[in-house]
């Protein structure tokens, strides 16, 4: 059983002087300066004819032993234009166990409805403030870095 809960997007466009090393710069921050449980990328695309690179870069991180906050990461480099388009997605992503048969009963889905929706939704609701703050660091971590790496 999950329980997927957007808690909100930002985006951020980015002016650049070189975008030839944005896309480098950006993998960097993301997967070693930014502390997370994993780091994967789901999609890249390079047109080399247009000068666009497109990625999405999904950083996710654990709570506790039933949530993990999601960060997902949408980039978008156009080197004819200058410019880095970032949207970041963040989301609370609960799952409960399902590996036993008896996990997988109609009953056994009432009971973690009900624990989650008078017991542990208010736990998770706590978790929503920290989500908010680690996404606006990743847009500003991001933004610092490449105005502070091309820009200055």
């Amino acid at each position: 059983m999950e329980i997927i809960e957007e808690i909100g997007r930002r985006r951020q466009d980015i002016r650049l002087e070189d975008t030839d090393r944005a896309y480098a710069e950006i993998r960097d921050l993301l997967t070693s300066r930014i502390s997370q449980d994993e780091v994967r990328e789901e999609k890249y695309f390079n047109d080399v004819d247009t000068g666009k690179i497109r990625s999405k870069v999904i950083l996710e991180e654990g709570m506790d032993k039933f949530t993990s906050e999601v960060h997902e990461i949408f980039i978008d480099i156009n080197k004819q234009e200058k410019k880095v388009n970032i949207q970041v997605k963040s989301k609370l992503k609960t799952e409960y166990p399902t590996e036993k048969d008896y996990q997988e009963s109609l009953w056994y889905y009432a009971y973690r409805a009900l624990f989650d929706k008078f017991l542990y939704g208010e736990t998770r609701g706590g978790y929503e403030e920290d989500v908010e703050e680690k996404r606006d660091l990743i847009v500003e971590r991001l933004r610092e870095n490449l105005e502070e790496g091309y820009n200055g």
